[in-house]
């Protein structure tokens, strides 16, 4: 008879990922900056309601999408992001 052996598993360490939010509007009009307030409170709400989730922040701009440079919130988010 063959000898088996079993190993059990090891368990999953419970590490909360760490989540931060990025909203964009183009305009500083009425109407984009109550989207910008709505994509705000909907991913905080979303971040903090998942239990393995530490929200880790908020970052926005009201700036044009179709340019990468002025977008100062989001090269801070990649800044903090390279760090860790």
């Amino acid at each position: 008879m063959k000898n088996v052996r079993i190993i059990p598993a090891k368990p999953k360490e419970n590490k909360k990922l760490r989540v931060a939010t990025y909203c964009r509007v183009s305009t500083f009009g009425p109407e984009q900056l109550r989207s910008l307030e709505i994509q705000i409170n909907a991913y905080k709400k979303m971040i903090k309601g998942h239990p393995n989730w530490l929200f880790a922040g908020v970052f926005y701009d009201i700036e044009s999408g179709l340019r990468r440079s002025g977008r100062k919130s989001l090269d801070k988010l990649l800044r903090k992001v390279v760090k860790r």
